[in-house]
């Protein structure tokens, strides 16, 4: 059935209630800020850990280098450190900071003292009748550091070892 409708009548037409799509919504925020807290928390730990990492690999180059030196030496003078001579004694001696060290091997340059994470010491052992017995090499982590605490050493058979009792030097 057709009903006419008056001219002077007006049409009524409706249309879906459109939303003004010019910005995000409250929600839409509040989700986001979420996601992106949720990535720093995993980022955030991750990138911390790296950071360590990177530090901690100064220690270890620097003592291989070290290592490297004091075979060097052994090699040349048939002891890990000498006195004296001709001809040359083998004796106990230890270098408690990074400039003794230095003043010992002056090929070994690990960078300024300020810029370093860490400490080294280096000790050489000798057993009686002039026999060299070995060395050994510490770095330690300098307090205000990331690794402050952690400590790595290496001896003459080229054993690393993280953090253990025998790491220390006087």
């Amino acid at each position: 059935m057709n009903v006419a409708m008056p001219k002077n009548s007006k049409k009524i037409i409706s249309r879906p209630v459109k939303r003004d799509d010019k910005g995000f919504t409250i929600v839409e925020l509040l989700l986001v800020i979420v996601i992106l807290g949720i990535l720093a928390a995993i980022a955030v730990p991750v990138y911390l850990g790296q950071r360590t990492k990177a530090m901690q690999s100064e220690a270890t180059a620097n003592l291989q280098a070290l290592r490297l030196l004091e075979e060097q030496y052994f090699a040349e003078n048939a002891c890990y450190y000498a006195t004296g001579g001709p001809p040359a004694v083998c004796t106990n001696q230890s270098f408690a900071n990074l400039a003794a060290i230095q003043g010992f091997l002056t090929k070994f340059n690990p960078g300024l003292d300020a810029s370093l994470k860490f400490s080294y010491c280096l000790k050489t052992v000798t057993v009686s009748g002039n026999v060299a017995a070995g060395f050994l090499a510490v770095a330690t982590g300098k307090s205000g550091t990331p690794v402050s605490g952690t400590t790595f050493c290496i001896d003459q058979n080229n054993n690393m070892n993280a953090g253990a009792a025998a790491c220390t030097c006087p």
